[in-house]
């Protein structure tokens, strides 16, 4: 399989495409192995060899240390054993059609793979970059950034909808990126300078932001559940006065609506 496909990629032959697919998937099945000592000393080129990067960049040497890592290695995927079905039908050819195309193959990334690595390896473009440093975005942006995400090589809002609902995008980039740690700083600085501040109180604050940098976001009733409980059992109001609450959960819904919220 291997050495055809160095044939395909050398004749620039579009019997590549189906080659590539092929080898994919025997590193699919071969991931179900890895608790094999000897397929998991090759796991690096077992998962190499499911992504499109690799596939992108993928050159003769490349190819033959495949084959060298993998040969030994077919004997441990199962075998599915099926009824030999039997057709006997006479197929025409009808009218055929010249078309200069460019090899391509189906993505070897789920929806959301290729999304979210998408959006890690571009969290300096603007609208996301607004996001992540809890800045609001306009509604122009969250255009923008909707086309960005649904009209290119990622996939469709549809596809968007069936791996996370109704989850808004900002809310979505959130989840990926956390929030950027000095944004994250900077909503509580003033809270902290002029607040007098006990230990467990700041110690409080940190979770926060802790969780903040990681998530992105933070629900109120989690101030009522670990590891906001493990100062206190009762939670953030255990910890603060009722005017101290007050202004953190003003915070915290103003960080959390820059998430889903758009202005102009």
């Amino acid at each position: 399989m291997c050495g055809n496909l160095q044939l395909a990629i050398l004749a620039n032959n579009t019997k590549q495409v189906n080659l590539i697919r092929r080898i994919g998937s025997i590193g699919a099945l071969l991931m179900k192995k890895k608790n094999i000592p000897a397929v998991n000393q090759k796991i690096d080129t077992i998962k190499a060899i499911q992504t499109d990067e690799f596939w992108q960049d993928v050159s003769l040497k490349r190819l033959e240390k495949v084959r060298m890592d993998l040969r030994d290695l077919i004997k441990f995927i199962d075998t599915e054993h099926q009824q030999p079905v039997y057709t006997g039908f006479e197929d025409t050819l009808g009218k055929v059609t010249e078309v200069d195309i460019l090899p391509t193959y189906t993505s070897l990334q789920s929806y959301k793979d290729r999304v979210e690595s998408f959006i890690r390896k571009n969290k300096d473009y603007l609208v996301i970059h607004k996001i992540q440093n809890n800045i609001q975005i306009t509604s122009e942006e969250l255009k923008l950034l909707e086309k960005l995400l649904f009209e290119g090589d990622l996939g469709t809002e549809a596809d968007y909808r069936k791996e996370y609902g109704e989850l808004p995008l900002g809310k979505f980039i959130r989840s990926m990126l956390g929030l950027d740690k000095s944004a994250a700083n900077q909503l509580f600085s003033e809270f902290i300078q002029y607040g007098n501040l006990l230990a467990d109180q700041i110690t409080f604050i940190n979770n926060i932001i802790s969780f903040l940098t990681k998530n992105g976001t933070i629900e109120k009733e989690m101030l009522f559940e670990p590891p906001f409980t493990n100062i206190n059992d009762q939670g953030i109001t255990g910890v603060f006065d009722d005017a101290q609450v007050g202004k953190i959960v003003r915070i915290i819904d103003e960080v959390n609506g820059n998430s889903v919220n758009s202005v102009g």
